[in-house]
């Protein structure tokens, strides 16, 4: 398989992809244009795919865990929508320590609930914590290729500057 392909970076946002695996950091607080970016980029990763399904890895740096805006949370919640029936699993990553770190993950981990997404959903404190769990997600998928080698694209594009 191709190694994995930085399609998007700024100061804020990294995006990556590698197979069917879409791989994206936050640095900061999300944004409609930032945003826009990522769904443009998700959705192409859709179109891709023969089958049209994705696997979502998300992280947020510390920094970043802030809420976004009234608009930048409706455009995430759209494509959210948008995307639903394509994504096989979704990990978020929250990373950092403390109470406030921790009351973020919490929140995630009862949004999710309360969505009922159609696909395997969980959220971490590292990537590294997430990456067993992605990987043995993709398996239960059907997709061993990934499986195989989504610890090592991953890695490599993580932390990336």
């Amino acid at each position: 398989m191709d190694s994995p392909r930085v399609v998007y970076e700024d100061d804020g946002l990294q995006i990556a992809t590698w197979s069917r695996v879409f791989i994206n950091r936050w640095r900061t607080v999300a944004t409609v244009e930032r945003l826009t970016i990522l769904g443009k980029h998700q959705h192409a990763l859709i179109d891709a795919m023969g089958d049209r399904r994705i696997a979502v890895l998300t992280t947020l740096e510390d920094k970043s865990g802030l809420m976004p805006n009234a608009p930048a949370r409706k455009e995430a919640e759209a494509l959210a929508r948008s995307t639903r029936e394509a994504v096989i699993l979704q990990a978020q990553v929250l990373e950092g320590d403390g109470f406030v770190a921790a009351s973020i993950r919490a929140l995630l981990t009862g949004v999710m609930l309360a969505i009922r997404a159609p696909f395997p959903n969980k959220v971490f404190k590292t990537v590294d914590e997430a990456l067993p769990w992605v990987e043995e997600q993709l398996r239960k998928a059907k997709y061993a290729d990934e499986a195989a080698g989504v610890v090592a694209a991953v890695r490599s594009v993580s932390g990336r500057r």
